[in-house]
């Protein structure tokens, strides 16, 4: 198993796992996590984490379709 973590704000993290994630088959031998950071005074901003846990032939899988 592997795993790929997304941190960051809350649409850079959406952005960077969309395009992670698009061409893979996303089955039930994937574990996607996510955690949500609340900013943690007035004027900072809201951070998010995907923790994607995943097994070696996926990333071989998109290698294939290129």
């Amino acid at each position: 198993m592997k795993v790929k973590i997304f941190y960051g704000s809350p649409a850079y993290v959406q952005k960077c796992f969309n395009e992670w994630a698009k061409g893979k088959a996303l089955t039930k031998n994937i574990i996607i996590h996510s955690v949500a950071f609340p900013a943690s005074s007035e004027g900072t901003t809201d951070l998010f984490a995907i923790f994607v846990y995943y097994p070696e032939w996926i990333e071989e899988q998109k290698e294939e379709k290129q």
